[in-house]
């Protein structure tokens, strides 16, 4: 037998005593550490998962960036530009040319003599902006695209053409048409490419190998935790915070794919890509205020109101913008710098409201910070490169890259270390009021339930219905070795007798002390059966444990059961009990005085 007071830990004192059987202290602890075992299992398989995602997109990464290209020809000299039939004076390159102040149903052509040593089945790759194109070789039709919407007043999209050229195209005169349907659609042509027709797709995905990279990764990523999340809250809304993570990861990774036209790859419409990507990009501060919302629950009231204000502002925006898409009053991109006012004064209301110097930061939200600040700067600069490359320095390659996917894959990140944080401290905190709670029920001497148990298991009989026993005891010469060992003896023989109890009666009744050498023992109907057996398993043990101490284990005890007692409350049931354990312990002391 071992016994150990005092032992720490966690930090807190904790009472256990190996006695063979499992007591309060090592019960409450062990259902604490199952139950964060049970979480921990739970995030890691999360987290294994996203590792595995992570890790299938970084092989693609890797086996895309290792293939060969294929040759490809910029195609971007010799061309005559005339605008609304007035020919352009510019010798300059196409990327160069800034087109200013275009509007709808302006008609730019575009004019250049295709090379004279290019392969057969060759391919010219145009990226356009919400404008149709046509485009001819030598006054013959090979292209056309967009007419059919711009027919219907609907948007028309953005993206990449693959015009695919006659075999007997080179050195003969290629013209390309565009008809503007939104107002400043463009301000510059990117760089057209020649390829070969088979290589083509291949081609474009090593051009946007990052971005594609990153949007797969943070659609896998946000597909996951959505749907992970949606099951767990039917459990708990402590995964509501995961819930919106994985929202706006979602709607950020087909936000990159659409922008970087990655999605081109898959061959999706150009009108249903231009039209998924606003609607992710602005629904995706939603979900984002959202988020940190649900991070700032203990904040001033004041605060919350101004967050879930501009969710509530957003919201409203992304609504109207989609009603009036839809109804083709306004389409979504003359709604787009409207969309950069609110979503810059939102943003600019949820850090403000974060801004608090008398917090202290735990380590969650620490991570969440740090990716709500890298994700704020990314956007801001995505508005600044936006509006330089449209209007300032249209030709700059530089410029044609956003930041944007790169802000909102860190942000993501940290939010799932802050999530793994946040969780792993929500259930350690459980788990210890759990403990504290359990441990406020039981006796810290012996291990067994105390009188404030035994008084709540009182109550719950008295107003329920069913048959119950009652078995109180006493241990008998507790004084005598007190006086003549001590009493930390005194204390052992309680805490023997008190595993004794707790063994015979194991999954029989509830063992309690009702404090100095008094215990009962509670018994529900279904085990009348086995009180005897009980009572006389715990005499031979308190023999057999008597031979190998300094001292007597012995003990009196009394049963009375309430249909002894009929509708009397559990008091009188109790009384009658003790009654018995007096009398036997009566007639103990008589024999003890005949030996």
């Amino acid at each position: 037998m071992c016994l150990k007071f005092g032992d720490i830990v966690g930090g807190r004192e904790k009472v256990c005593y190996t006695t063979g059987i499992e007591t309060f202290g090592d019960k409450s602890m062990k259902d604490s550490v199952e139950q964060r075992n049970r979480i921990v299992r739970v995030v890691l398989a999360i987290g294994s998962a996203l590792l595995a995602i992570a890790f299938v997109c970084l092989f693609a990464f890797l086996l895309g960036r290792d293939s060969e290209l294929a040759e490809e020809q910029d195609f971007d000299t010799g061309w005559e530009i005339s605008i609304n039939g007035q020919r352009q004076h510019y010798t300059g390159t196409l990327p160069e040319y800034r087109f200013s102040d275009l509007q709808v149903g302006d008609v730019v052509v575009l004019t250049n003599t295709l090379p004279s040593d290019f392969q057969n089945e060759q391919t010219l790759t145009v990226l356009v902006y919400l404008s149709t194109i046509e485009a001819q070789v030598d006054g013959q039709e090979v292209y056309r695209y967009g007419q059919e919407y711009a027919e219907k007043n609907e948007l028309v999209g953005s993206g990449y053409h693959f015009i695919n050229l006659p075999t007997d195209a080179a050195g003969k005169q290629i013209t390309i048409t565009l008809e503007v349907r939104e107002p400043g659609a463009f301000t510059n042509i990117t760089t057209p490419v020649l390829s070969a027709t088979k290589d083509v797709y291949r081609d474009l995905a090593h051009r946007h190998l990052s971005s594609a990279f990153i949007g797969v990764f943070l659609v896998l990523l946000g597909a996951l935790m959505t749907l992970v999340s949606a099951v767990a809250l039917c459990y708990s809304k402590v995964y509501l915070r995961l819930l919106y993570t994985g929202i706006f990861s979602f709607l950020m990774g087909i936000w990159s794919m659409c922008n970087m036209k990655t999605l081109e790859i898959f061959k999706v419409n150009l009108a249903a890509n231009t039209l998924t990507e606003y609607l992710s990009l602005y629904l995706a501060p939603i979900a984002f205020i959202l988020l940190v919302a649900e991070t700032r629950k203990n904040m001033a009231a004041w605060r919350q109101q101004i967050v879930y204000a501009a969710a509530i502002l957003l919201s409203m925006f992304a609504v109207m913008a989609t009603v009036l898409q839809f109804m083709n009053i306004d389409h979504y991109p003359r709604v787009l710098g409207y969309f950069h006012l609110f979503a810059a004064v939102s943003l600019f209301l949820v850090l403000i409201t974060g801004i608090d110097k008398g917090h202290k930061l735990d380590r969650s939200a620490k991570a969440m910070h740090a990716g709500i600040i890298i994700l704020c700067i990314s956007v801001g600069a995505d508005l600044v490169r936006f509006n330089l490359q449209k209007y300032v320095m249209p030709d700059n390659e530089w410029l044609s890259v956003s930041v944007m996917p790169y802000g909102a894959l860190f942000f993501i990140l940290m939010l799932v270390v802050s999530y793994i944080l946040y969780v792993y401290n929500i259930f350690v905190d459980e788990a210890e009021q759990e403990w504290l709670a359990e441990r406020a029920y039981h006796d810290e001497l012996c291990g067994t339930y105390n009188r404030t148990k035994c008084n709540e298991v009182f109550n719950e009989l008295d107003e329920g219905n069913e048959e119950y026993a009652l078995v109180n005891l006493d241990v008998n010469g507790l004084k005598l070795v007190n006086d003549t060992l001590g009493h930390a003896q005194g204390d052992l023989l309680l805490q023997e007798f008190a595993v004794i109890l707790q063994t015979v009666f194991k999954n029989i009744g509830e063992v309690f002390r009702m404090g100095g050498d008094e215990f009962l023992v509670v018994v529900r109907q279904d085990q009348f059966p086995q009180i005897d057996q009980c009572l006389n398993r715990m005499v031979r043990m308190e023999k057999r444990r008597s031979g190998e101490l300094s001292f007597v284990i012995d003990s009196a005890y009394g049963v009375a059961k309430s249909t002894e007692c009929p509708n009397e409350k559990v008091q009188k049931v109790y009384m009658l009990a003790d009654e018995r354990m007096y009398e036997m312990k009566t007639k103990q002391k008589i024999n003890r005085r005949l030996r």
